[in-house]
This record gives C-alpha cells, sequence and structure tokens, in this order.
C-alpha cells in the first residue's frame, strides 16, 4: 500500500467485534488486493483476479451507485479493516446480491459470519429489502457455514456451475429475507 495518509473509517452500523463503515477511496489498493488474494479468486469461483485497472474503473463508477453499495468492515473498538462486503441491487424486485471479502491476513477469527449478519440487518432495516441472496462454489465450506450462521437459507444448487481450484464443482444459492433473521 503507498503512504497516502487514511481518512478514518465512518461506522455505520456496530455489532459485537466488527462494524460496517462507508468504503474509502484511499483503501482501494487494499481492497484490490484482498480481492486479487488466490484464496479469493478460488473462493468466488472465479478463474483469475480482476486487474487494477478494471477495478478501480469499477470503484469509481458503481460504489457511489444507488445500484451497488460496498461496506469496508472495520474492528469495533479501533477501526481496523478487515474486509469488505457488497449489496448489489436489482431494483425491479427490491433484492440485492451479497459479496463478501475478508483480508487474507484476518480470515481464520470468525469475522465472516458477523459482516454478514450486520450487512444483512442493513440491507433489511436501513434499505428496506425484501430479499438477499449470494452464490458460492460447494466446497467452500467456511464461508457455507458463515453464512448459515449468520442468517441465509439454502435456495438451490446448479449443478457444474463454479470452479473449485480448476475443478468444476456446484454452486450453491442462499437466500435471505427479513423474516428469517426474526426467528
Amino acid at each position: 500500500m503507498t503512504n497516502i495518509p487514511l481518512t478514518a473509517p465512518v461506522p455505520l452500523r456496530a455489532g459485537t467485534r466488527l462494524a460496517l463503515a462507508l468504503a474509502r477511496e484511499e483503501m482501494m489498493q487494499e481492497y484490490h488486493r484482498w480481492e486479487t488474494d488466490p484464496a479469493t479468486v478460488v473462493g468466488f469461483g472465479a478463474r483469475w483476479p480482476v486487474s487494477w485497472e478494471v477495478f478501480r474503473a469499477r470503484f469509481r463508477t458503481s460504489h457511489t451507485s444507488a445500484h451497488y453499495q460496498l461496506f469496508e468492515v472495520i474492528t469495533a473498538p479501533g477501526g481496523t479493516p478487515v474486509g469488505t462486503t457488497a449489496l448489489s441491487v436489482d431494483q425491479s424486485v427490491n433484492s440485492a446480491e451479497f459479496t463478501l471479502v475478508i483480508a487474507p491476513e484476518q480470515r481464520g477469527r470468525g469475522y465472516a459470519a458477523e459482516a454478514t449478519a450486520l450487512t444483512l440487518e442493513w440491507a433489511f432495516t436501513i434499505a428496506s429489502l425484501d430479499s438477499v441472496w449470494l452464490e458460492v462454489p460447494a466446497p467452500h465450506t467456511t464461508a457455507v457455514h458463515a453464512y448459515l450462521k449468520a442468517g441465509f437459507r439454502t435456495a438451490g444448487r446448479l449443478r457444474s456451475a463454479a470452479l473449485w481450484h480448476g475443478t468444476r464443482v456446484d454452486k450453491l444459492l442462499f437466500d435471505c429475507v427479513p423474516d428469517d433473521l426474526a426467528e
């Protein structure tokens, strides 16, 4: 990362150990580093990472859109960045696709479930969405457990629709509606 002075994150929603904050432009290089980590690429079921130029253009055009919200996930208290979550909204059906990235050096600390739960809480109580969904390669059991713990439910399976370390695997679909969190 370059030596650009960072502004303090602006917390929006706090949980037990984490908080959601506004994404910051000066963190773009870190966000890109997290997304281009090989484990993240595999976790997305992708073949290769997005280039810096594409990432920067996408960040500058979409993260300020009414259809897309990128959150920085930070520790609470302390404000240390540990990842990002995003909601990509389809306004025609009032739902959003959820994505999560945990910084490579922050993995294994149980942050995924809390970051997911905070984002779902925002999606339903602030953004007034009717549903949130995601897709994940079936062998990514760590992610599956975190999503289920946060409130997602199994919605389906697409056979041989994802890649996992170069092998075709099933893609699992999960969704969550406000009533799922009330139980």
